[in-house]
Formats: C-alpha cells, sequence, structure tokens
C-alpha cells in the first residue's frame, strides 16, 4: 500500500526526488584533481533547497566552496554541483569516496551519493554562471 501512494504522490510531483552523484575530475584552469558532488532535483514540480555538502569519512569534512555557496535552490529538473580537492579527504577512503557524500535538504532529509558513471569527458559545471 505504501508504494501506491509514494506512486501517487510522484506522478503529482509531491515527493521531492533529489539524486546525488561523485565523481572524480580535473579543473581544466589549474589542472587540481577534484571530487564533485552533482546534485539533481529530479522533481518535476517542486524546488529543493541544499543546505548542506559533506563527506562522511570517520568524520566529517565539509564541502566549502566560495564558488559554490549554500544555502541553493533547485529548481524542478534542475543539476548544480560543487567540488572538494582530493587532497582534503583521506586517502584511505579509496572507491568508497563515491558512497560517502552526503547532502542535507532543508527539509532536514539527508541524501547518500553513489557513483556518478555517465560523465562526459570534458565539459562545463552545472550551475555555473
Amino acid at each position: 500500500m505504501n508504494w501506491i501512494m509514494n506512486w501517487i504522490f510522484n506522478i503529482m510531483g509531491l515527493i521531492h526526488r533529489v539524486k546525488v552523484r561523485v565523481h572524480k575530475a580535473y579543473l581544466k584552469a589549474n589542472n587540481v584533481p577534484c571530487y564533485f558532488v552533482n546534485i539533481t532535483n529530479m522533481s518535476p514540480k517542486r524546488d529543493a533547497e541544499v543546505t548542506h555538502v559533506w563527506f562522511e569519512c570517520g568524520g566529517r569534512v565539509n564541502v566549502i566552496n566560495p564558488m559554490r555557496p549554500l544555502p541553493k535552490r533547485l529548481r524542478p529538473e534542475e543539476s548544480w554541483e560543487t567540488w572538494i580537492e582530493v587532497d582534503k579527504l583521506p586517502g584511505s577512503l579509496g572507491d568508497t569516496v563515491y558512497t560517502s557524500a552526503r547532502v542535507r535538504l532543508s527539509n532536514g532529509r539527508n541524501l547518500k551519493s553513489q557513483l556518478n558513471k555517465n560523465v562526459p569527458s570534458e565539459g562545463y559545471i552545472p550551475g555555473a554562471t
């Protein structure tokens, strides 16, 4: 019964559906390796507001990027991305780094990341102005 309600609310656009994906890439300007956290509001009708981004790695490492200030409101189906330099996270994370990012929404919900497998070899950062 619960899945029916979720399906109905999803169709009506009443559920916040937000994806969090992480990939490793280099900033072209300075060739610094970074982990990029991509957040996409998959809701067709509702905004989502991101208030915090961090990595869980035995402790909390906040992603504080002056070029990507928080909070960030995402319109329906909008994508936004921030990043942290690789050397700011423990190397012992290995491949678990891709599932270690966390995002907090203004409604108090915390989301976990997954590996972003579908990243172009080069391009623009979502949300850049």
